[in-house]
């Protein structure tokens, strides 16, 4: 059994990696996720054919936290998560309203290690359900 203070010491090498460090590691926006994403839903990342596979398999995401979390039918969900090491957690994705209304939202998260993914999730979803709810609301 490890002691505390070994654990300790782990969480802060982690927390001070290269790849946790936005100045060093590979790294992104969400602005630039939520450009991407509109530019798949509108066929001009790349051909048609590629442009209508990362929809459908974004569609087929098979978990229903994060963004889905904040949604019920008939409100559609494609969306794509992606996690390092347990202390980043983003999630992208794009809502479809039966209206013909879309919301592409973008969530980054950054946790300490040992965090409650759970939680995290939900407050994905909430998040981008309070703001998807006032985007409609204010008619966008």
């Amino acid at each position: 059994m490890r002691c505390c203070s070994e654990l300790v010491w782990a969480d802060e090498q982690l927390l001070a990696s290269h790849a946790l460090d936005p100045l060093q590691g590979t790294r992104t926006a969400p602005r630039d996720m939520v450009n991407l994403l509109r530019l798949i839903w509108t066929d001009q990342a790349g051909p048609t054919a590629a442009c209508e596979r990362v929809r459908a398999v974004m569609a087929q995401q098979l978990t229903r936290h994060g963004i889905a979390s904040g949604f019920r039918s008939p409100v559609w969900v494609a969306a794509k998560s992606g996690s390092l090491v347990g202390v980043v957690r983003n999630e992208i994705g794009v809502i479809s309203h039966p209206d013909g209304r879309r919301y592409a939202p973008a969530v980054f998260t950054r946790s300490l290690p040992g965090s409650d993914d759970f939680a995290i999730s939900g407050a994905i979803g909430t998040a981008t359900a309070l703001a998807v709810t006032a985007l409609r609301e204010g008619g966008a």
